[in-house]
């Protein structure tokens, strides 16, 4: 699975936008996982592709003698959950498909349930070995409205 994140230059969206490009060996095709953009949406097909060239050239340089080759994937869009075009929670959907995305099954995602995705992922980062930060919960009591 790899984040994608690319520069939307466009009319109706613009900024940065994330997806999730992943490599499927059981179905042998790469799949994107889009909560902005649709199956036939030019953009995205045009981005994916070279990001797929790019992995393709990695794979054959450093996994030139794996019994798995992906020279012949071909791009499969799935269906997800979208959001609004104006929305800038796409980064949540995007850690929600790296997280749940099973090959099968695509992560259902609910707008209400944003706010929710938020206060897990935030807890999730706080308390992980990797913060060496230990003094979170002071620092954020202490720099939030009503903290201590």
């Amino acid at each position: 699975m790899f984040p994608v994140i690319e520069d939307m230059g466009g009319k109706e969206v613009s900024g940065h936008h994330w997806y999730v490009l992943c490599i499927n060996n059981t179905a042998q095709r790469f799949e994107a996982l889009d909560s902005l953009r649709s199956k036939g949406n030019i953009g995205l097909i045009y981005h994916a592709n070279a990001v797929m060239r790019r992995i393709k050239e990695a794979w054959k340089l450093y996994y030139h003698k794996s019994r798995v080759q992906i020279e012949n994937y071909e791009l499969e869009i799935l269906d997800t959950p979208k959001q609004a075009v104006r929305s800038v929670h796409y980064g949540f959907y995007m850690l929600e498909y790296l997280d749940k995305w099973d090959g099968v099954n695509v992560p259902r995602i609910r707008k209400e349930d944003i706010q929710k995705i938020k206060k897990i992922t935030a807890n999730k980062w706080l308390t992980a070995p990797f913060n060496k930060n230990k003094k979170w919960k002071q620092q954020l009591d202490k720099n939030c409205p009503g903290g201590k």
